[in-house]
C-alpha cells in the first residue's frame, strides 16, 4: 500500500517536534560544546508494505535524554539557598549520587574554574564533587525539550494524520475496485 499522504503528514509532525524542540534546548541553555543531544534529536518516518511508522532518535544521547526531558527530582537535605528542581518527574536520587567522571569533563570542556570561599582556585576534582552533590540534593529541571513539543503537535496535527491516512486508504480502495 503506498502511504503517500500518511508520510507527508508524519515528516510535518516529525519536523515540528524537532524544530520545537531544539528550540527549548537552546532556550534552557541545554547546549554543550559537543552538542550530542541537540544535533543527534532527530526523526525518521519509515514505510513497510504494510505499515508507516514514525521514530524519533536521540543518537548518542539516547542515554540520558529522559532525564534532560523528565528531570531529576533531588533527595533533598540541602543547606542554604537554591530550590528544588525535577517536581513531578518520574526519576529521583535515592541513595546513590551521578557519576563525579562525566561532570568533570564537562567543566574541563566548558571551561569553569571553581573557588573556594577564599577565592582561591580549586582542583576540578572537588569542583566537579560540589556540582555532584548539588544535583544530588537538588535534583536536575525539567525541560520537556520532547515531551511537550510531542503533545501539543499531535493534537495540533492529529486530524490532518487521520485524513492523510483516510485519503491512502481511499486510493488503495478505489485501485482495488478497478482491478
Amino acid at each position: 500500500m503506498q502511504f503517500k499522504n500518511t508520510i507527508q503528514s508524519l515528516q510535518k509532525l516529525g519536523g515540528s517536534v524537532i524544530k520545537e524542540g531544539r528550540g527549548i534546548l537552546k532556550k534552557k541553555k541545554k547546549q554543550t560544546r559537543s552538542n550530542t543531544l541537540y544535533n543527534d534529536f532527530d526523526y525518521l518516518v519509515t514505510n513497510t508494505k504494510d505499515t508507516v511508522t514514525l521514530e524519533f532518535e536521540f543518537g548518542r544521547a539516547d542515554d540520558y535524554w529522559a532525564f534532560v526531558d523528565e528531570g531529576v527530582r533531588g533527595a533533598g537535605g540541602y543547606k542554604g539557598s537554591g530550590r528544588m528542581r525535577g517536581q513531578g518527574s518520574p526519576f529521583k536520587f535515592s541513595s546513590k549520587m551521578p557519576p563525579r567522571q562525566p561532570l568533570i569533563n564537562w567543566i574541563k570542556n566548558k571551561p569553569l574554574k571553581g573557588r573556594d570561599k577564599k577565592g582561591r582556585f580549586i582542583s576540578n576534582e572537588s569542583f566537579g564533587f560540589l556540582i555532584q552533590r548539588a544535583i544530588y540534593q537538588r535534583g536536575l529541571e525539567r525541560t520537556q525539550f520532547f515531551t511537550r513539543p510531542f503533545t501539543t503537535q499531535l493534537k495540533k496535527q492529529e486530524k490532518k494524520i487521520v485524513q492523510a491516512f483516510a485519503d491512502d486508504l481511499e486510493v488503495l480502495l478505489e485501485k482495488t475496485l478497478k482491478d
